[in-house]
């Protein structure tokens, strides 16, 4: 009998081609502040708790401010086991 793998308990992070594009458009210290944010994130991922899927489903996207002026907003995925990146966008003024 072949086992399957153990699934990894690690979080990874996903962003679209597009996102990333808009992400090398800011400044290095903004890229730098937002990536150690969604780092943190994919690492308080992996060690919560099991939440239900369907719940997860349910919930709204997450989202984050940077230096006030720049929003983030993403979505945990327990079902794929990722951070996903729904949108980068300076906050207008």
């Amino acid at each position: 009998m072949v086992r399957a793998p153990a699934r990894s308990k690690e979080y990874s992070l996903a962003f679209s081609r597009e996102l990333e594009r808009r992400l090398l458009r800011f400044r290095a210290s903004i890229r730098a502040a937002i990536r150690e944010r969604l780092d943190d994130i994919v690492a308080a991922a992996g060690k919560a708790r099991a939440r239900s899927k369907l719940l997860a489903g349910k919930e709204p996207p997450l989202r984050f401010y940077v230096y006030e002026g720049f929003r983030v907003v993403y979505q945990v995925d327990p079902g794929t086991r990722r951070v996903v990146v729904l949108d980068i966008a300076a906050v207008p003024a």
